[in-house]
């Protein structure tokens, strides 16, 4: 049912009234984004007349759909990766395929090895862990080093911001609908082109542009690595525990396709392709292959874990707040005014997602926390538009997210720090490869939704 005109501008008021009290109850008044996302969604249901015990279903309604499946696969991811970091597995990975290719290819095995640690370890913890090697390497070769940081960056941050093993675009995939097999899919294929403008093409052009020195007298302490493990992972094990996620997760798109859909064969790969089984299974060989063999003890490895789970718990709060928002914007029938408003403009689904998300990036600073709120502005308006590709809408939401890095990022200052640059240098390589990536991203995905 079509709202009256006057109904759809004041809902439409309503909507950049809120958005505006949540930037800045964040922003100026220093509010955690949980909190900001509550109450601005209490605030949304009121003043657009929805009855109290209806903004008390949303809420509940709103956080525990979204958190069913997300809160897995956000918690279980970070201990994946926890195990990862702790065993040395990421530096196994990084030295092998720098020795593999050859010095010449350095920065192409530092983008490849980036891409997959990206994967199921998140950004900061990886940036820190893996900072050192190209440190070593910029001073064996004395060349700048952000001909090796930026390939590490550019890997880094386009396999955590498009890749549903992430809390962002997991959050996101779980707001719009989207199909998680495809979304991972898309996503590995995205991230390609990306991680390469901006890593190994941007990344050479300023890189012969801005001589950087690695900082002398910095290294990073690494948390949990106190316990030193009898002995290395091998890099097949490593790579292993990689990629059995997206094995998985790729025969549950593709078997279902070759085969009945009622057929054994496609039920069971349906269920160990779903993201969250996918996942856990990669955890536990990780467990034994990273873990138990290597020697850590139970009691370490617990201690382990539950330090990544609970470096997760206030992001799993803040995606579920905005499961809460979304919800409102849904019951209150503001979802269909911004419809009949888009409908007006005819503007592309697919360029108001990537709009609104990177409007949020820049005003939050944080990758996860703006796909995942962006995700719950326009997921309602998806609901109209049936034929749009929900995975494609998430990826313009996750390209979106990513798209640029300033003073308000804490990312910016610890590329900054690790990297010994002054802040104009970090908006011209740092910040200007986020940018490019975008941009490439959302091209990306354009061309492949002329074809799907």
């Amino acid at each position: 049912m079509t709202a009256h005109p006057s109904a759809n501008t004041l809902f439409l008021l309503a909507t950049l009234f809120v958005v505006g009290l949540m930037l800045f109850l964040i922003l100026y008044c220093k509010i955690h984004a949980f909190f900001a996302l509550l109450f601005s969604s209490l605030t949304l249901g009121l003043i657009t007349g929805m009855p109290p015990h209806a903004i008390v279903n949303s809420f509940q309604k709103g956080i525990g759909e979204l958190l069913g499946s997300t809160s897995t696969i956000i918690a279980v991811g970070a201990v994946m990766g926890r195990l990862i970091e702790i065993s040395g597995g990421g530096e196994v990975i990084a030295r092998t395929m720098i020795r593999l290719l050859g010095d010449k290819r350095i920065p192409w095995a530092i983008l490849v090895f980036a891409y997959l640690i990206g994967i199921p370890v998140f950004f900061d913890v990886a940036f820190i862990t893996f900072v050192p090697l190209v440190w070593n390497i910029s001073q064996a070769t004395k060349k700048s080093l952000l001909l090796y940081v930026l390939p590490l960056l550019s890997g880094l941050m386009t396999s955590f911001g498009l890749i549903p093993t992430n809390p962002g675009p997991a959050a996101a995939s779980q707001l719009l609908g989207a199909d998680l097999g495809k979304t991972v899919l898309y996503g590995l294929a995205i991230a390609v082109p990306m991680a390469i403008a901006g890593g190994i093409l941007y990344g050479g052009w300023i890189g012969r542009r801005i001589f950087v020195q690695a900082p002398e007298n910095l290294m990073p302490k690494v948390e949990g690595a106190e316990e030193a493990v009898s002995r290395r992972p091998s890099f097949r094990a490593v790579l292993g525990v990689v990629l059995l996620p997206i094995v998985l997760i790729g025969l549950g798109v593709l078997v279902p396709l070759r085969f009945p859909i009622g057929s054994k064969f496609a039920v069971w790969a349906k269920f160990v392709g779903y993201p969250p089984i996918a996942l856990l299974s990669a955890t536990a060989l990780a467990l034994v292959v990273l873990g138990l063999r290597l020697g850590f003890r139970p009691a370490a490895l617990m201690h382990h874990t539950t330090g990544a789970l609970n470096s997760v718990g206030s992001l799993i709060l803040i995606i579920g707040a905005s499961g809460a928002f979304k919800q409102i914007v849904v019951d209150s029938g503001v979802g269909s005014s911004i419809v009949n408003f888009i409908v007006s403009t005819s503007i592309s689904p697919l360029l108001m997602a990537y709009l609104v998300a990177a409007v949020l990036r820049i005003a939050f600073g944080s990758t996860a926390a703006a796909i995942a709120t962006a995700g719950g502005i326009v997921a309602p308006i998806v609901m109209f538009f049936p034929n749009v590709n929900r995975s494609l809408m998430v990826m313009a939401v996750a390209t979106g997210g990513s798209v640029f890095a300033y003073v308000n990022d804490g990312g910016f200052w610890m590329v900054k720090v690790y990297c010994g640059m002054s802040v104009s240098q970090t908006l011209k390589t740092y910040s200007m490869m986020k940018l490019v990536t975008s941009l490439v991203g959302f091209l990306a995905l354009w061309i492949i939704s002329l074809f799907v």
